[in-house]
């Protein structure tokens, strides 16, 4: 856990990451966009 720092973020998306929550995102935004990136994989 933790939070990571925007600055990380094109550095995770070139090794796969599919998604990036930082704090205070909504949670029905975030399984939204889990739910797509599983789509996307099957």
């Amino acid at each position: 856990g933790g939070v990571i720092p925007p600055h990380d973020y094109a550095f995770l998306k070139d090794l796969g990451v599919a998604c990036i929550f930082g704090p205070g995102t909504p949670i029905p935004g975030a399984a939204r966009e889990v739910l797509a990136a599983i789509s996307k994989k099957f």
